[in-house]
């Protein structure tokens, strides 16, 4: 069975499960909640309680569940399940490298964190993207912790450029202090970008008070193929400049 659960913070969908959960509480509880949440603003962050009586899914329930997840896998700004030791929390572990969003596990009577946590993550993109179609040159202000979407975006920014006019002359990382990650996943797709990038941006400008900046733009320009180069913060054109090449 399942119940919705209350007094969570504004914005934060709660769920509590225990015995075995059937194809009528996606019906009544589940599907439900998840539309309504999808018709008011199209994004949610869910509280998932496992009680300690939990059994799965019935076979007809796994059906629904794939559906649903289908359906709302891309509207989800992070999901956390409090749940004790064992193959709930285990399986939630490894499903965090792999979905698109923050998906972290809490111990049994963290409800109230869990909710907190929910309740706290950004709401907006970690990063806002500029090209300037002048000179190729695409400036990344990088705002909070990366997630997955924002490297989507930044993929949906620059291959259209690659693919109509060849490499990328340079990318600016505009930010306050190094880079972090909202999530496991999020850093898988970083890693991903740049190999799948690695060779087709020219040159790279890293433009930050953080100290070891120019340390980490020293290392990294012997390691990979785009020309690295810290700046200041306050030097942002003197970066693009640089970034646009010769």
């Amino acid at each position: 069975m399942i119940e919705r659960m209350t007094g969570l913070p504004a914005g934060v969908l709660g769920l509590r499960a225990d015995g075995r959960l059937t194809a009528a509480d996606y019906e009544q509880v589940i599907t439900p909640m998840v539309d309504e949440a999808l018709r008011a603003g199209g994004r949610m962050r869910c509280l998932i309680e496992i009680a300690p009586g939990f059994e799965g899914l019935t076979p007809d329930a796994v059906a629904d569940d794939v559906r649903l997840g289908l359906h709302a896998f891309g509207a989800f700004d992070g999901v956390a399940v409090v749940t004790g030791p064992g193959w709930v929390a285990e399986a939630t572990r490894w499903a965090a490298v792999l979905v698109p969003f923050p998906l972290r596990v809490f111990d049994p009577g963290e409800a109230g964190a869990a909710a907190q946590w929910l309740a706290a993550l950004p709401a907006d993109a970690g990063i806002a993207l500029a090209l300037d179609p002048a000179t190729g040159v695409v400036t990344a202000e990088v705002t909070q912790s990366l997630r997955i979407e924002d490297f989507e975006a930044l993929a949906t920014t620059v291959d259209p450029w690659m693919h109509e006019k060849g490499d990328l002359p340079g990318l600016v990382l505009h930010l306050r202090g190094l880079p972090r990650w909202a999530s496991l996943g999020a850093l898988v797709r970083h890693v991903r970008f740049v190999v799948g990038h690695q060779g087709r941006i020219g040159r790279l400008a890293l433009v930050t008070d953080t100290p070891v900046a120019g340390t980490l733009a020293t290392a990294a320009d012997h390691v990979v193929h785009p020309q690295v180069r810290a700046f200041p913060y306050a030097e942002l054109p003197a970066a693009q400049a640089w970034a646009a090449g010769p």
